[in-house]
């Protein structure tokens, strides 16, 4: 006579999951306002006048590129080519709006066409031809930063010839919060939600656990890492036309250099860079941490060279953390699924 069913031990990781989740994002939470606190007590103009709101601003462009990055690194995936891919918009949005006289929604337009083009090609190298996403994203940053340059010719936009709706954009609030914050936060409300409650989102966390698993139980794995990488570069390129509206000015060097930045602020944020789990909500509270660490690095005079230094070193310990407790919960998984085991022979 057969016991007991012994419950599936998915419902179990499932549980320990959104456990390990939460803590982490109530841990980034409490790290961020401790960070806040510090640089406040380092430069009291730090949140002072328009110092909450210059955070949010700086936030607002690697905020958003986050958001479009977390589903390809939880789908096991990279993108580095969006900050390339973010330059590339904000330089060929003005080209062409500003000779037209169009404003705001023809640019926003505008540059989210152009990062889904590039979204697209790297989905479609990825996913298609099961190319490494680490080599065809490397690739198509040198490429397409390679277009801006090429394109641009050395020219620039300068705030004389920007549509004024595109500097409002950058400057006006709403609720004391810049407009251009409140649009990186409404893009990653609408991904926490469909990451969380659609097949597509769900999919992409199995495929991150465990793409053959995803495939034997019938997930289309190009399709779902095609919209991730699709979804990353119209991410990116929407990243672009909040640039402009950030600095005011364009030219082939916009934005370089970032990746670093942005893949940071992703691992921080509690996305495991090995795919499988994390959170939209949690990679956004990182690009704020990300932008409050170098507000207080230049609080106290640090070198630029050394910020970057610092983003690297963020990045190994968050890895590194994310892996020590990836291994101390598989450690716990596998006593558990003995022990029920054993519990079950007994029974028998």
């Amino acid at each position: 006579m057969s016991g007991p069913t012994v419950p599936a031990p998915t419902t179990t990781t499932a549980g320990r999951a959104r456990k390990l989740i939460n803590g982490r994002i109530a841990s980034l939470f409490l790290i961020l306002a401790l960070a806040i606190g510090i640089t406040a007590a380092v430069n009291p103009r730090f949140l002072g006048g328009s110092g909450l709101t210059d955070l949010l601003i700086g936030s607002a462009v690697i905020g958003i590129l986050a958001v479009g990055l977390t589903p390809v690194v939880i789908a096991r995936h990279i993108d580095l080519s969006i900050a390339s891919t973010t330059g590339l918009s904000a330089y060929v949005t003005l080209s062409i709006v500003v000779p037209n006289g169009w404003g705001l929604w023809q640019s926003f337009a505008i540059g989210a066409g152009i990062g889904l083009l590039v979204g697209t090609v790297n989905g479609l190298l990825v996913a298609g031809l099961n190319i490494p996403s680490l080599v065809v994203t490397l690739g198509t940053l040198s490429i397409v930063r390679g277009i801006l340059y090429f394109y641009s010719d050395a020219g620039r936009f300068t705030p004389d010839v920007i549509p004024p709706s595109l500097i409002a954009m950058g400057l006006d609030t709403i609720l004391d919060i810049p407009i251009i914050f409140w649009i990186t936060l409404g893009f990653a409300l609408f991904a926490a939600w469909w990451m969380r409650y659609t097949p597509v989102g769900r999919d992409l966390y199995a495929i991150g656990s465990n793409p053959p698993a995803a495939q034997l139980v019938g997930i289309n794995i190009f399709q779902r890492t095609l919209l991730a990488f699709m979804w990353s570069g119209l991410m990116a390129g929407i990243a672009g036309v909040l640039y402009i509206g950030q600095f005011a000015f364009v030219d082939a060097s916009a934005f370089i250099n970032q990746e670093l930045a942005v893949v940071t602020a992703v691992v921080v944020g509690g996305v495991n860079i090995f795919g499988g789990s994390g959170t939209i909500i949690g990679a956004l509270l990182g690009a704020l941490l990300i932008r409050v660490i170098a507000g207080g690095l230049v609080a106290v005079g640090v070198d630029p060279f050394w910020q970057q230094a610092v983003n690297g070193v963020l990045l190994i310990t968050a890895i590194g953390l994310d892996r020590i407790l990836a291994l101390r919960s598989q450690a716990k998984i596998q006593r558990i699924r003995e022990d029920r085991v054993e519990e079950q022979s007994w029974r028998e």
